[in-house]
């Protein structure tokens, strides 16, 4: 009687201490505890049944533990997985200050200083203070740099900040005409590769001016660069 109350204590303990850690842990790292689990546990049973003489009956787990590595297999081997990421889920623009980054699936915006006081810092990094102390910094050097600082600024902390000292109109320079682009460049604003279809580029325009809505905090320069993009890469069509 006392060894079963003792077990059952123990039990109890194991599933309490589990719970807890269920609760705690990260859901990838829960996934992936119960993965192996469940692969130990049916390996144990398949060494088990073969063990004992039942063969047949351990051929079951193994074909439980196994069927869905070799599908995993053939599918990454399959045509058209490359082990690369498929197009469109980036867009990139460069000015001379900054190289931003569009998600297609989120819409967040992120961006790196390629020079200046803050040259190496990422945007995430900066505090509103030095984001507008950057805008500060563009507004003098770099029009198109200054108005994707601004939209960044907008989507991060919200417009209150147009409201305080002057705003945006008292730091906001004239702005300058529109400057050509490449194909390359139209190519990385979209988020695409030279193989891209017509219709993966409309679609990558279609999705992008969707992300970038001013109504979600979008930036009216890279609205801009995104009908340029596509007007460069399929003529006005």
């Amino acid at each position: 009687m006392v060894k079963y109350l003792l077990l059952g204590v123990a039990l109890l303990v194991a599933v309490l201490l589990i719970v807890r850690w269920f609760e705690s842990a990260n859901p990838s790292r829960v996934a992936k505890a119960l993965k192996w689990g469940f692969l130990g546990l049916g390996a144990a049973v398949a060494v088990f049944l073969g063990v004992t003489g039942k063969m047949q009956l351990a051929a079951i787990p193994l074909t439980l533990i196994f069927l869905p590595l070799l599908l995993r297999a053939l599918r990454a081997g399959g045509p058209g997985q490359s082990g690369t990421p498929s197009p469109g889920q980036q867009s990139a623009v460069e000015t001379d200050y900054l190289r931003m980054m569009l998600d297609h699936d989120s819409g967040e915006m992120d961006g790196t200083v390629l020079r200046g006081q803050f040259q190496g810092r990422e945007l995430r990094d900066l505090s509103e203070a030095e984001l507008l102390d950057l805008l500060d910094e563009c507004n003098m050097h770099d029009e198109q740099s200054a108005r994707l600082i601004e939209s960044y600024i907008d989507r991060v902390f919200g417009e209150e900040w147009r409201n305080r000292d002057g705003g945006a109109q008292t730091r906001r320079a004239p702005r300058g005409g529109a400057t050509l682009m490449s194909r390359d460049e139209a190519y990385d604003v979209l988020g695409l590769v030279p193989s891209s279809s017509e219709e993966d580029i409309r679609e990558a325009h279609r999705k992008l001016q969707l992300k970038n809505h001013p109504d979600q905090g979008g930036s009216d320069y890279l609205a801009a660069k995104i009908n340029q993009a596509k007007e460069v890469l399929l003529g006005g069509k």
